[in-house]
């Protein structure tokens, strides 16, 4: 059964490679390089993502990029469910 890839999710993701707690509730709307994560940071979210989905997005995490990018194309790319 493949886990779901929802909003809580992308922010354990940001928090976890040190995004600020107090962010707000816009984070998945502003880039990586305004949410001040780095491509270290980047690099390691698509590594957990890789690990925890088997879903490859390292290219596409780019500063200009957004959390709700990234959670679009890691769920476009997830594996249907079911069948």
């Amino acid at each position: 059964m493949t886990m779901a890839f929802t909003d809580e999710t992308v922010r354990e993701l940001l928090l976890s490679v040190g995004l600020d707690p107090a962010a707000g509730d816009d984070v998945l709307e502003r880039s990586f390089a305004e949410l001040d994560l780095d491509s270290l940071a980047r690099v390691e979210i698509a590594t957990r993502i890789q690990d925890r989905f088997g879903v490859d997005v390292e290219e596409r995490l780019t500063a200009d990029a957004t959390p709700s990018l990234m959670k679009k194309l890691v769920t476009e790319r997830l594996p249907a469910t079911g069948a």
